[in-house]
């Protein structure tokens, strides 16, 4: 497809080829909108060569913080902008790192997004990325609000920039999947992600105990290390698992 200026400025045609709901990307500027249409296009190219099969992988999943409040207080419109900007940039970020294994399956669902790697190295390298993205998003909703029309004071607009503010809980954990009608994960561990979830509250990347045993020889070599979030009870487990989150090293 010729990537011209014309077809970046094509809204809803590139949201039909991508298969994205409507309005997904209408809101975000345009030059902030090739690099991450380039990025959902070498997503689902990647998918589409996909073999999806049973095995053991990280299981990542991400949710957007304060999502409740912000809606509450500047309505669906708003939020539904700020959960499109979350999903585009989980997705975005994952075609902009160079995979060094096998990405099984991506999955947004409101304002959370599901993601199953082989490799910790790219889930490292996809969340590094994710927030980087977020953050450029951010500069970019004083401009998305102009371009809409959406009119307030500076007051108001510097409390309404700081409330929009995309940030994501991140957790991985670490079990068999195994697909239902060849691409929808079906397992206890991906259930068992969703229930842990609420146990992490700060946005750096979290894991559980099986996941930083797996990846306790990486540490070093990636300049992180592991700090203790809180014990949980997990369905299957008869103890209960700490999980961490994974720090880089302050410089010395």
């Amino acid at each position: 497809m010729n990537k011209d200026f014309s077809f970046y400025d094509d809204v809803a045609s590139i949201e039909r080829y991508l298969d994205l709901p409507q309005n997904s990307l209408r809101n975000i500027p345009i030059y902030a909108r090739k690099p991450a249409v380039d990025a959902i296009i070498k997503v689902k190219e990647m998918e589409s060569k996909s073999l999806f099969r049973p095995g053991l992988y990280y299981i990542v999943l991400t949710d957007l913080c304060g999502n409740t409040d912000f809606n509450a207080k500047y309505g669906d419109t708003e939020g539904d902008i700020r959960i499109e900007w979350f999903q585009t940039a989980a997705i975005q970020s994952l075609g902009e790192i160079k995979i060094k294994n096998y990405v099984a399956f991506t999955k947004t669902i409101g304002d959370a997004a599901l993601l199953i790697f082989s490799s910790f190295l790219d889930v490292f390298a996809w969340a590094e990325t994710f927030t980087k993205n977020l953050n450029a998003l951010n500069d970019e909703y004083p401009e998305s609000m102009e371009i809409r029309g959406v009119k307030c004071n500076p007051e108001e607009l510097e409390e309404r920039i700081s409330n929009f503010n995309l940030r994501a809980r991140k957790l991985i954990h670490l079990g068999e999947v195994s697909y239902k009608e060849g691409t929808d994960p079906l397992s206890i561990a991906v259930s068992q992600t969703f229930k842990i979830e609420k146990n992490f509250a700060k946005t750096d990347l979290g894991c559980t105990q099986s996941v930083a045993d797996a990846i306790n020889p990486k540490l070093g070599e990636l300049n992180l290390e592991l700090h203790e979030n809180t014990s949980v009870k997990i369905a299957g487990f008869s103890d209960e698992m700490m999980t961490y989150y994974i720090i880089k090293k302050p410089q010395n």
